[in-house]
């Protein structure tokens, strides 16, 4: 293993077990993106590629029938296959190029969510994710999926975890 790859490894383990650290904690008390903090989810899951977190959902969350607004859908879906790129252990930052949804049930303002994102494919340049969106029964509200760019950009993230 190249010191390269031993980099990564290392980077994404860690991030992994800071992740299993914050498990069923809101994300607002937590040094995170302003809109991770308004989304306020709590992590459920974290592995490898892999992040479920749940969310409540906020009259400000909904549209004008009392239901989760599919634009909130499509901003939480991104928001968690970000996080879940972050158990990568890239040093750069990828940006979502394109993302497709499908908007297949409903939830209500007042109940709450659990969104999954899985890492399908990891490329030279490009990252491949697919998410959902389920009620706590285990309804399916919406899929998505999403190719993002790797870029060079170097996050706060990263550079504090490598300081670790």
């Amino acid at each position: 293993m190249s010191n390269f790859d031993k980099e990564i490894k290392n980077r994404s383990e860690k991030m992994i077990s800071l992740f299993k650290t914050f498990i069923n904690q809101e994300l607002k008390k937590l040094p995170v993106p302003p809109f991770t903090k308004w989304a306020n989810g709590k992590i459920i899951k974290a592995e490898y590629g892999l992040m479920e977190l749940e969310f409540d959902v906020r009259p400000e969350m909904g549209n004008p029938t009392n239901l989760l607004h599919g634009g909130i859908q499509c901003a939480l879906m991104d928001d968690v296959i970000g996080i879940a790129t972050v158990t990568l252990g890239l040093k750069g930052f990828p940006i979502t190029i394109d993302f497709h949804i499908d908007y297949l049930g409903k939830v209500k303002v007042g109940e709450k969510i659990r969104v999954t994102s899985e890492i399908i494919r990891e490329g030279k340049n490009i990252i491949h994710a697919n998410a959902e969106i389920r009620d706590l029964k285990n309804n399916l509200i919406s899929t998505g999926n999403s190719n993002m760019l790797k870029t060079q950009f170097i996050p706060d993230y990263v550079k504090a975890t490598d300081k670790i």
